[in-house]
């Protein structure tokens, strides 16, 4: 009896956790799907290039080792140390960078965050839609702002490669719109004008829903100068970048789904022989 209120338990607990992560999927939508592949290395490769030519004078990986790229990426030792190594003596060195915290704090008013662990953190959809929603915003220090981290305090490093990227006209006017109902409404309420609170909540349904078409169908921005790269390059070079950061926070995630598959598969092969030895211990019983 007890077993059977303990199995009931449990079943409440998976079926409430399944229900809790499909909540947080739903809620994570804003984001674009990165469809990014552990197991292509020259992806990894590429990620990993990229990383250190833009990334890493900011953003240290100090939880990692330059010889994780030698190991788990193949790309052998001395290209390491001549193109890939801006820190350090050798690849057993932690990947860090030269900028002091004081420094850093001096000129960006807040440290850049090591971001070794980046990619289990936020996930790889929600950073390669990041660095897919920086936008031209005059009002900031670095004149980018980002739909997906309001105010942003980093500049857009990808900038020379992307190109600069703002709002277009119609995201422009859609989201004044919204703007100027949600004044409107407020203004409703206050009066208790329960109609115009009505039409007011009409507007702002039926703009947001326009918006969020446009940024499925990618023109919620548009490219007001052209950077070095077209818009398929940059995508690529972007997924290659996140696959790399994805990497960083577990390096041997690879070989630890490898090692999975064989113990699977020894426990499959050991059943069929515990199988048999049960049937011969029990078949006098039987």
């Amino acid at each position: 009896m007890n077993s059977l209120k303990l199995f009931k338990k449990l079943s409440l607990l998976i079926i409430t956790l399944g229900i809790t992560v499909n909540i947080m999927a739903a809620g994570s939508a804003e984001t674009m799907p990165a469809n990014i592949n552990s197991k292509d290395t020259i992806s990894l490769q590429k990620g990993a290039r990229t990383y250190m030519n833009y990334c890493v004078a900011c953003h240290s990986m100090e939880y990692m080792r330059y010889d994780a790229l030698v190991e788990f990426l193949e790309i052998p030792a001395d290209i390491v140390e001549k193109n890939l190594m801006f820190s350090g003596t050798k690849t057993s060195d932690h990947i860090t960078n030269s900028m002091s915290k004081a420094d850093a704090q001096q000129w960006f008013g807040k440290a850049p965050p090591d971001l070794t662990l980046i990619g289990r953190v936020r996930g790889a959809d929600w950073l390669y839609t990041y660095l897919k929603s920086f936008y031209t915003d005059n009002s900031r220090p670095f004149n980018v702002n980002n739909t997906l981290f309001k105010d942003v305090g980093m500049p857009h490093v990808l900038a020379p490669l992307q190109g600069v990227q703002v709002k277009s006209a119609t995201t422009v006017e859609l989201e004044a719109k919204v703007a100027a109902a949600n004044i409107a409404k407020g203004v409703a309420m206050k009066a208790s004008n329960t109609s115009e609170v009505a039409t007011q909540q009409a507007i702002i349904d039926e703009a947001t829903l326009a918006i969020s078409d446009l940024k499925h169908n990618g023109t919620y921005f548009e490219i007001s100068k052209a950077g070095t790269m077209t818009a398929e390059e940059y995508d690529v070079v972007v997924r290659d970048l996140v696959n790399f950061m994805d990497f960083a926070g577990e390096p041997g995630k690879l070989e630890r789904h490898a090692l999975g598959v064989k113990v699977i598969i020894f426990l499959l092969i050991f059943f069929v022989f515990a199988y048999f030895l049960k049937k011969e211990y029990w078949r006098d019983i039987h």
